[in-house]
Parts: C-alpha cells; sequence; structure tokens
C-alpha cells in the first residue's frame, strides 16, 4: 500500500490536473476499497496502467467513467476481467491486456459493447493461438482499428496514432509520390542531362 501510494504521489506532484496514472511493479493481487480511493479521487483521469501487478481480478478495481487508456499489461488476468471492463469504462478508445491469462476470443465478446474502442493489445494470451484469431475479433469488435498493431488487413500500424492524420496528409502525397515514380517508370537515366553544355 506505502509503495503504491508514493508511486501516485509522486506522478500527482507532476502533473497540474491528474489525467495519467502509471503503475508499475506494485504487488496488487486484489483492490481493497482504500486502494480504489486513491484513484477514483481524480476523476478527471484518462489514462491508467497497472503493469506488472500480479492482478488476478478487477474486482473492487477504480470505477472512473472518463477513462479513455487502460493498460494491464503482465498481470493473470482471465476473461471475467473482460465483462468488469465492458461495464464500467464506456469511454475507452485504447485497452492493452497483453501478458494475461485470456483463453478464448469469446471471452471478448463484452468489449463489442464498447462502441468507442479502437485499438487493443492481446499479444502473449493463450487465445492469439486460435486459428484464424485476428480476423474473429475486428468481427466481434466493429469499432476497433487497430489490433495488436496491426489494421485488419494485417499491415502493421504506426504507434502514434495521433499523428495518423497529419502523416497521411502532409508525409504522404510527397513521400509516395516519389517512391511511385522511382518504381513505376525506372530511370536512375538522369545523369545523362550532362550533355547540356
Amino acid at each position: 500500500m506505502e509503495q503504491l501510494k508514493q508511486q501516485i504521489q509522486e506522478q500527482v506532484e507532476e502533473q497540474d490536473i491528474v489525467e495519467d496514472l502509471n503503475i508499475e511493479g506494485v504487488k496488487i493481487t486484489k483492490f481493497t476499497e482504500e486502494m480504489a480511493t486513491l484513484f477514483t479521487q481524480h476523476e478527471q483521469l484518462l489514462g491508467l496502467t497497472f503493469e506488472n501487478c500480479g492482478l488476478t481480478t478487477l474486482e473492487g478495481f477504480p470505477k472512473l467513467k472518463k477513462l479513455q487508456n487502460l493498460e494491464l499489461e503482465n498481470n493473470s488476468l482471465t476473461g471475467t476481467a473482460i465483462k468488469f471492463i465492458s461495464d464500467n469504462f464506456k469511454e475507452l478508445l485504447n485497452l492493452n491486456l497483453s501478458q494475461n491469462n485470456i483463453k478464448s476470443v469469446d471471452d471478448l465478446k463484452p468489449l463489442a459493447t464498447l462502441t468507442k474502442l479502437e485499438s487493443l493489445e492481446l499479444k502473449d494470451n493463450p487465445l492469439t493461438k486460435e486459428a484464424g484469431y485476428h480476423k474473429k475479433v475486428f468481427q466481434l469488435i466493429p469499432s476497433l482499428k487497430v489490433l495488436d498493431n496491426k489494421n485488419e488487413k494485417g499491415e502493421e500500424v504506426l504507434d502514434d496514432e495521433d499523428d495518423d492524420d497529419e502523416f497521411d496528409e502532409d508525409e504522404d502525397d510527397s513521400y509516395d509520390e516519389s517512391i511511385e515514380d522511382d518504381e513505376e517508370s525506372e530511370e536512375p537515366v538522369k545523369p545523362t542531362k550532362k550533355t547540356k553544355k
């Protein structure tokens, strides 16, 4: 508990309005009411990370209505955690459940109710070994755009999703054209213009 308080305190001091808290390596097998209060007092929280905390259940987990980013990487959560997440965090855009113990794509069904969920990380869970896993998850969650850093076609997606739009507009045009020009008309023949004297 003291370690948890300390990590929160250090981050609270760095932020005017506390919008992100990142808890790493603090062993929390289950949340007590006192623990949950440490988080729910920060009503503006948009991002919350519990990485490598030994979580086996989300029972008692702080209910934060505005939460958009939830990272629960490297814990021991099962499919029951999915139901809790879908019931309590309707504003979620990004969810990271890598390195947990989610066994079946069927366990993800409750996530279909999260209409804003765009990005989901499930690497290193048993369910990723299911045949056609990638396709099944996209069919299950209509709003999803990125799964394990890949889009529905299986293409790698840039990490900085915020920069995607800028990238499309600004860089893509000039960048693509030059590549296409090179490929289509393979003309490294420009040096022949030296005949101009």
